[in-house]
């Protein structure tokens, strides 16, 4: 059996296995981050009414916000795939490290250079859709699906 074909076999397992109730929750997790992407413009900090912020202040909570919802959504999500516990948790580091090192840095770089415009310089549009988006949570899917290829392989040799 070639690579691509256990590749195949190894993601057709995966999918059969999935209970309804594991596929109702992957399914609100995508929705929970559509729904994040359809109001990222809704601003919290305005539905105070008469609070008045520094417009910075505007951007780093709808940033942080979006970023906590999305990576959340994102921990659901892979949890209901493998139901595995390592997974789980090395899903939440990578959210903890997009949280607290990676954003911060983003908000610094970003506000520092451009201020809090919604279009960014090439350099920070890449980085905004590394950090702001699921990307990393996202990565983590194949990287543990190959992980679990490469494991089977070497327990046939």
């Amino acid at each position: 059996m070639g690579k691509e074909d256990m590749a195949f076999e190894g993601l057709k397992e995966v999918f059969s296995n999935l209970s309804r109730e594991r596929l109702i929750v992957m399914a609100i997790a995508l929705g929970g981050i559509a729904f994040v992407f359809l109001f990222q413009g809704v601003d919290i900090l305005e539905l105070c009414g008469s609070c008045t912020f520094h417009p910075y202040t505007h951007f780093v909570v709808r940033k942080t916000v979006r970023v906590l919802l999305n990576d959340s959504f994102m921990l659901l999500f892979i949890h209901a795939l493998f139901l595995d516990r390592s997974v789980t948790r090395l899903a939440w580091y990578i959210q903890l490290v997009d949280t607290l090192v990676l954003l911060p840095i983003y908000l610094i770089v970003k506000l520092s250079y451009e201020g809090d415009a919604e279009i960014s310089i090439p350099l920070l549009s890449q980085l905004h859709r590394l950090i702001v988006n699921p990307t990393l949570m996202v990565l983590l899917i194949p990287a543990v699906y190959y992980q679990r290829i490469r494991a089977k392989q070497q327990e046939q040799k």
